[in-house]
């Protein structure tokens, strides 16, 4: 064989070679390699066999220019979240950036300091990507008045109070508080706390109205001090705990707003000699993390359950399809499911009068 003869390597073939080989449009074999929703999966799979095989890589600078849009999302959120030990936003980033990947797009994490709105504006005058993601919304969040102003697609973790449309991905933060509060109610309970988060996030203050909401509903009437408002870390749920079992009145029940602060208040318990479920309930909202499961505590811990990288999932989803197809404002308020474990029991004074709990 000579030189000339040689064979010579193959090259990458091109999205117009790719869709004539499979009898389709170009259109259709694009969004059919970014796993578009609207294609189908017969399809899909069609063509991502066919561009294996030959070997095809799409020129992503070319292709923004000719749709008109990056193939990027950007993920906003304070520095801080990535330093914290005992935080939901890894199992939230792992959601998106699978999502990101399966749908060949980009993922540009914003971390600020500072002031948010001023990195906002940044991405959207900058054009680096097509909608942006961001996270913790307060009760009336400025944030949706300006990204709809600047004219970037957006998606938000949660809710806010605005009158503004806009996308979300969210639970029911109200139910699940009233339903674990409701349940311990029902179980007796009459002196229980509430571990929640700081009622500026909209988040938190669902929850506290859930909890009054689940008294109310039974013509009751908590006291003020049983809503706390503290970090959601295994060490404020210990402080809190321990304050409280110390006091008068102790409390013989817990609503915790985090599986970590759940954990904290089963230290204080231990501490005190008191046992859990027996001489204190515990329940929670658990987020199904990496590392820490309520079915694991001993013993098992009653919990609402909804894992928050599914969260991410969604969120990506979400602003992806909202970024390609120029829709209105979809949202998704996913469900928490309530799991009764042996960490919730009869209120002491009530277990003493059927001799239960012991």
């Amino acid at each position: 064989m000579t030189k000339n003869s040689q064979r010579l390597p193959s090259m990458p073939a091109g999205l117009k070679a790719l869709a004539e080989q499979l009898g389709l449009s170009q259109s259709t074999v694009s969004r059919a390699l970014r796993e578009h929703p609207g294609i189908p999966d017969k399809t899909r799979r069609r063509v991502m066999a066919a561009a294996e095989k030959v070997g095809y890589q799409p020129n992503a600078r070319a292709r923004g220019l000719a749709i008109g849009r990056t193939e990027a999302i950007g993920l906003v959120f304070p520095i801080e979240r990535l330093q914290l030990e005992e935080t939901n936003f890894v199992d939230v980033l792992a959601g998106i950036s699978d999502v990101v990947t399966r749908r060949n797009h980009s993922l540009l994490m914003s971390p600020f300091t500072g002031d948010e709105g001023t990195v906002l504006r940044k991405l959207a005058s900058s054009k680096a990507v097509d909608g942006v993601i961001i996270t913790r919304p307060l009760v009336q969040d400025p944030r949706i008045a300006l990204l709809t102003d600047l004219g970037l697609p957006f998606v938000v973790h949660g809710r806010s109070e605005v009158a503004i449309p806009y996308s979300f991905v969210d639970i029911d933060n109200e139910a699940i508080f009233e339903r674990l509060t409701g349940l311990l109610l029902d179980y007796g309970h009459r002196r229980i706390v509430a571990l929640n988060s700081f009622l500026q996030f909209r988040y938190a203050a669902a929850r506290a109205e859930g909890f009054y909401k689940a008294w109310a509903a039974r013509g009751l009437d908590p006291a003020p001090a049983q809503m706390l408002e503290t970090p959601m870390t295994e060490r404020a749920g210990y402080d809190c705990a321990t304050r409280a079992l110390a006091g008068p009145d102790a409390p013989t029940a817990f609503v915790c707003g985090s599986i970590f602060l759940a954990r904290g208040v089963y230290r204080a318990v231990a501490e005190r000699g008191l046992k859990v479920g027996r001489d204190v309930s515990v329940a929670c909202h658990d987020d199904g993390l990496r590392g820490i499961r309520a079915s694991e505590f001993n013993p098992p811990l009653t919990a609402t359950y909804s894992p928050v990288r599914e969260h991410g999932e969604h969120l990506a989803a979400l602003l992806i399809d909202l970024t390609e197809a120029k829709a209105g404002a979809p949202h998704r308020i996913l469900p928490a499911d309530l799991i009764l474990r042996e960490s919730v029991g009869l209120a002491p004074s009530a277990a003493a009068h059927t001799g239960l709990n012991e």
